[in-house]
């Protein structure tokens, strides 16, 4: 690895609060909106493409992003990884449990304790 860090960078979809990416921000963690990059209307096919272009990794409560992950798999095509948040993390304790949940896996490889490739990508991760 070079000398660099490796840094996560997130992307959420429309479903995730914006409080999530705010806060993310906050603690100097590169996250943006959908509707930042003009993908607010855009498939769920087409966040990952997105996504996976760009480096970053999903964050999202959609169910469809476990199907388009397996077909992505079976087709030998790669992304950033995603990180897949359970429905009952709504609300104002819910944001901090996936801010901080995603702070961590953020300092986790930045710290060199896991690396992009074998632990992130081409992976869901289960936010509960």
């Amino acid at each position: 690895m070079d000398e660099q860090a490796e840094k996560l960078k997130f992307y959420t979809d429309k479903h995730v609060p914006k409080s999530v990416t705010v806060q993310l921000r906050k603690h100097d963690i590169d996250a943006v909106r959908c509707e930042e990059v003009g993908m607010g209307d855009s498939s769920d096919d087409e966040h990952l493409e997105y996504a996976a272009r760009e480096g970053r990794i999903v964050v999202t409560f959609d169910k469809d992003f476990k199907r388009i992950h397996a077909e992505w798999m079976a087709q030998g095509r790669s992304h950033s990884g995603i990180m897949f948040v359970s429905r009952r993390l709504q609300g104002p304790d819910g944001v901090g449990r996936i801010v901080v949940t995603l702070i961590d896996y953020y300092d986790l490889i930045a710290g060199g304790a896991g690396t992009m490739e074998a632990d992130i990508a081409d992976r869901i991760t289960f936010i509960r």
